[in-house]
């Protein structure tokens, strides 16, 4: 079988290269559309209106909230206000705008211009391997070279109210190398482990932060999150997300950097195919983009690096530091820059409507179930 592109990973990133190519493309995953959840589903508004998916909405979010063993700051995501959201019916939404063939298979390897599937063998012309972490097919042209930071992630999703906004506790008797979170959605609300260092014995550490609510888990999912750039091309295989490293430090935000790649990666993919640019042009113009966000990824390890080995209360002063508005600006201004959309993949889209959505997004959350123990009040509010 013979196509012009093969997507290889269909979450994130592989749905965003494929809306933006047209052509013989295949979009190939072991596992069915929005069928495998391994993230918190947090993103900007924006981004689900532009994949097509403000359907998939569960709530709006308007704050950060940074949770401290001494205090609590709060900070206003003005302007950019983020979402959680249904991960099953987001694939579902986002696979609507996908011209592609979908093949449900196990990418194998790649050999020249064939990648092997468990569905058999497919020649190709370009391929984007958007297969998270293991970067199945970069890893087999030989070329990605050496794996760099694994953090590791667990999650459980249980009903009861929450305070709105995506909350982080960086509690060290919760998750002594990392942050815990909680992600309201709805009726629910998502409760989280993140190590840092790739520990992934954190079932125990989740637990023990749901009781501190009074709930109990409700099933686990979660998996390896990669921090730390890698060279994004390999010959004809453009990697994006995780399997390049395009994971954020110190949050572990990653939906936002790979689908922004990835619309960059299928404008490029469609540039080709219409002989309005080389692959060696696209090679460039991908690795300026990647090479663009190194600085402030830079800055976002050390701060990764400070928490991990700063002592507790050296890390909380510059948190409170980082709380003044002047400062909290610019930083939040700087964070959304990193992995920001590209204006030559036209796909920047306005905040028009974004009001409508927080309204529908809200009416959902009406009649919330039982509220966990917690207290809705924090001390220190971020101006």
């Amino acid at each position: 079988m013979t196509y012009d592109v093969l997507v290889a990973g269909a979450s994130f990133a592989g749905l965003a290269v494929a809306q933006r190519v047209q052509g013989r493309v295949v979009l190939v995953d072991r596992y069915p559309v929005g069928a495998h959840q391994t993230s918190a589903c947090g993103a900007p508004v924006s981004l689900l209106r532009a994949m097509g998916a403000e359907e998939a909405i569960l709530q709006i979010h308007h704050r950060i909230v940074v949770h401290m063993p001494r205090g609590t700051y709060v900070w206003p995501l003005h302007g950019e206000p983020f979402c959680t959201f249904d991960y099953r019916l987001f694939g579902q939404l986002a696979l609507r705008r996908v011209r592609a063939e979908f093949v449900q298979a196990s990418v194998q390897g790649m050999v020249g211009t064939t990648v092997h599937t468990s569905a058999g063998a497919f020649r190709v012309r370009l391929v984007a391997d958007c297969t998270g972490w293991r970067a199945a097919l970069l890893q087999a042209t030989g070329g990605l070279g050496r794996r760099r930071w694994l953090g590791f992630g667990l999650e459980t999703e249980v009903p009861c109210t929450f305070p709105e906004g995506l909350h982080f506790f960086f509690w060290p008797d919760v998750s002594p190398d990392g942050y815990a979170w909680a992600f309201p959605c709805g009726k629910r609300v998502r409760l989280g482990v993140l190590s840092y260092g790739g520990r992934t014995r954190v079932r125990e550490d989740l637990e023990r932060f749901a009781r501190r609510f009074g709930v109990e888990p409700q099933g686990y999912h979660g998996g390896y999150l990669e921090f730390g750039l890698h060279n994004p091309v390999v010959g004809s295989v453009f990697g994006v997300g995780d399997a390049v490293g395009q994971c954020l430090p110190l949050t572990g935000e990653g939906i936002r950097a790979a689908v922004h790649a990835g619309w960059l990666v299928g404008h490029l993919f469609q540039q080709i195919l219409e002989g309005r640019c080389t692959v060696e042009q696209a090679r460039d113009r991908y690795r300026a983009y990647v090479a663009a966000q190194q600085r402030r990824m830079k800055f976002l390890t050390l701060a990764t690096q400070a928490v991990l080995y700063l002592p507790g209360w050296v890390v909380e002063l510059l948190v409170r530091a980082f709380s003044w508005p002047p400062l909290r600006q610019r930083f939040l201004a700087e964070y959304f820059a990193t992995f920001g959309p590209s204006s030559a993949s036209g796909i920047l889209e306005g905040e028009a409507g974004v009001a409508e959505l927080a309204d529908a997004a809200d009416s959902k959350s009406a009649g919330l179930l039982r509220p966990c123990g917690f207290d809705s009040h924090p001390r220190h509010q971020g101006g």
